[in-house]
């Protein structure tokens, strides 16, 4: 994610634009290429570019969208509303995970994982979303906050290898 797009979701968050107003935005953005490439195009005039703005989007990100198209970076728009995401979930302390695994956990085991990463990061919740990866083997990847938890046999493995490959 660069840099240009976490600012300017920073604004975005500070600036107390409804969520309910960057969702519908994203969903045009989503379901129109054709609207992300008009107002990317340098070619297309300014003033054109702020009427598409005004007669498609909500009115509470309107001007938010206007200072992105006048900078040119209309096209780090999945990366400011991801990051505007983060920051919410932050904010509601909703940890985002990522857990790849061999087989999908049983409902108790999630729950288990869940508190060990509430507990971990101070955290009221934890979203986790599941990626099977069969080359684990065994066991499972966590991925939250930046940190990462290998319980894999393939990690154990080459923690193993690494220890006797040393002597």
């Amino acid at each position: 994610m660069t840099t240009a797009a976490v600012n300017y979701a920073k604004v975005l968050y500070e600036l107390s634009v409804p969520e309910e107003a960057v969702k519908e935005s994203k969903r045009l953005m989503q379901e129109n290429p054709e609207l992300v490439s008009c107002l990317e195009n340098p070619l297309i005039a300014f003033e054109a570019t702020e009427d598409i703005i005004d007669r498609i989007f909500p009115m509470e990100i309107r001007s938010f969208l206007k200072v992105v198209c006048r900078h040119r970076k209309m096209g780090a728009w999945k990366e400011i509303f991801e990051a505007y995401r983060s920051m919410c979930l932050r904010d509601k302390k909703i940890l985002e995970a990522e857990m790849l695994c061999v087989t999908p956990p049983e409902k108790e085991q999630l729950e288990g994982i869940r508190n060990f990463l509430c507990r971990e990061f101070q955290m009221k919740t934890a979203e986790i979303r599941i990626t099977e990866d069969k080359s684990l083997i065994g066991g499972f990847i966590l991925r939250a906050g930046g940190r990462e938890f290998d319980w894999s046999l393939r990690g154990r493995y080459c923690r193993l290898h690494q220890k006797l490959t040393r002597r």
